[in-house]
């Protein structure tokens, strides 16, 4: 019956110039906006025009709040916007958005036809264009949860619904609403100009290096004159990898984020072999993860990049402290989420981890007991209250199934918590801290730890925490360590730190730097970007 109603009710459509809009007025939208609302009612396939409605429940309760009058057709307060829309529409392709999701091809169609006599098509393409613009501008295209179960950091909150209805009843540029939406950092449009840059390269790519073995100093082929027509430039070039080879791969490792050592294994040829596209894309996933973050920040603020390895605390929007961290192995990832440090913990013990102690420091105990117990590693039965030296039990027998201890690390020099962890309680276990590995933070990629995240420089972070709130013991921390008790000390105010993952980032002099994949979290998510229409 809905469909009959709406074959019949149809009407003369009038355009009138208003202003530099265009005006679509129509003589009775609105009982067709009945009949379509009645007939999703009734079960009906949110499609129109061809095109499925994907905010088709947000949609209808916009109507029916507004008692079934158009937006975009008749005398509807966006009636002049609808060429705003399309403009809105195309901006959000610099974005990474897919123009397609938002029927731009159908909507361009409509508003050019004009046997097009209802109007209703236009009317509905356009609303569910605007909630889908507004949704995906302010939490992102996709839900992060879907695609990663390891993100875990709240997303921003909008009622698309109301945001529409107040951008009719205050009657404001659709373009400077929808505009408000993005993410309001620098970082964010830091990530646009380099996306607009690589852009406007067009399809020049450099020299491509052939996949193959290790190219190492000393050898000699065809693939080491390509790496040299890479690096150096156009030009006749022996086919000997020398000393001068070796330093310009060195310095494009580093460049990239990868160790230097001056070999050109899978990591390396992926960066060099990289096309615009490629770096476009690893943009774009870069640019959904800033919108998956919660817009407000608090003025003061811890921020872990998982893949720049690096931590930075945020003060007043400048960096205040920087340094490099360690993060968790590819199948132990440090996960993404947003928590306070509460309190600091000096001269920690380590209670190990069941999966910790029975995947690695089992092994290690049948072998060789008494050099953990050289490190400070002790253990307690189930039922027992006594925690015993490791090499006073015999582990001969000790399975993943039968392993009933409780295994710790006393604190000391070689505890693996080093002398100082920042509690910040999460259902991850995952926390910052010390390490007595101090060696690791000479490498250029610091995936080591089985989750928790390493510090390079904690005295210093400890120290500052401390000092912005004014605690006594910001200046005698050394001699608090000193006597090598374990102590608490509690933050009056609890620091907010966001452990993030971004692969494509600004650096505080403004350029952008990429990093490798890590946990090869960014060809998903850009698939799915991509797929989103």
């Amino acid at each position: 019956m809905a469909h009959l109603m709406i074959k019949f009710v149809l009407a003369a459509c009038l355009t009138v110039t208003i202003g530099s809009g265009t005006a679509l007025v129509h003589a009775s939208t609105q009982p067709l906006l009945r009949a379509y609302l009645e007939g999703l009612d009734a079960g009906d396939t949110p499609q129109i025009a061809g095109r499925s409605l994907e905010h088709a429940v947000i949609l209808a309760e916009v109507y029916r709040a507004r008692a079934l009058q158009p937006l975009w057709t008749d005398s509807g307060e966006l009636a002049d916007q609808a060429e705003v829309v399309m403009a809105a529409i195309s901006e959000s392709v610099g974005h990474g958005f897919v123009a397609e999701r938002y029927h731009r091809t159908t909507i361009e169609q409509l508003l050019g036809n004009s046997r097009d006599t209802s109007g209703l098509a236009l009317e509905l393409l356009l609303t569910d264009a605007f909630l889908g613009q507004a949704l995906h501008r302010a939490r992102g295209v996709i839900f992060p949860p879907n695609l990663d179960s390891e993100w875990q950091v709240p997303q921003a909150d909008i009622d698309a619904g109301q945001f529409l209805q107040s951008v009719a009843l205050e009657k404001r540029s659709v373009a400077e609403a929808l505009k408000s939406l993005w993410p309001q950092v620098p970082e964010y449009n830091q990530l646009l100009r380099r996306r607009t840059e690589i852009a406007a390269q067009g399809d020049v790519v450099a020299v491509q290096v052939a996949q193959g073995p290790l190219l190492k100093p000393g050898q000699s082929n065809d693939r080491v004159v390509m790496l040299k027509e890479r690096l150096l430039g156009p030009g006749s070039y022996e086919p000997l990898f020398d000393e001068q080879l070796r330093q310009e791969v060195m310095a494009f490792q580093r460049s990239s984020g990868l160790e230097p050592d001056g070999i050109v294994g899978e990591a390396t040829l992926e960066v060099l072999n990289a096309t615009p596209v490629a770096w476009i894309d690893r943009i774009d996933a870069n640019l959904e993860r800033w919108r998956w973050l919660p817009r407000q920040t608090p003025e003061t603020y811890l921020r872990v990049n998982i893949a720049a390895y690096t931590l930075r605390a945020i003060d007043k929007g400048e960096t205040a402290l920087a340094m490099n961290v360690i993060v968790g192995q590819p199948y132990r990832r440090t996960p993404v989420f947003t928590e306070t440090i509460k309190y600091l913990v000096l001269n920690p013990s380590w209670n190990v981890p069941f999966s910790i102690a029975t995947k690695d420091k089992l092994p290690l105990l049948q072998a060789n007991a008494a050099e953990l117990a050289a490190t400070g590693y002790e253990a307690k039965a189930s039922g027992s209250d006594t925690f015993v030296s490791v090499d006073a039990i015999d582990w001969r027998g000790v399975t993943r199934r039968n392993f009933n201890f409780l295994l710790r690390q006393r604190p000391g020099p070689e505890n693996a918590l080093g002398r100082v962890k920042f509690m910040l309680p999460n259902p991850f276990a995952v926390y910052l801290h010390d390490t007595p590995s101090r060696e690791l933070f000479s490498k250029q990629e610091r995936s080591f730890s089985s989750g928790c995240v390493r510090l390079e420089q904690p005295l210093e972070l400890a120290a500052w925490l401390l000092a912005r709130e004014g605690h006594p013991d910001a200046g005698r921390l050394q001699q608090r360590l000193a006597d090598g008790t374990t102590q608490t000390i509690y933050l009056k105010q609890p620091m907010p730190t966001y452990i993030v993952y971004f692969t494509a980032f600004t650096t505080d002099d403004g350029d952008v730097a990429f990093r490798r994949d890590i946990y090869d979290r960014d060809k998903i998510l850009i698939q799915s970007l991509r797929n989103s229409s």
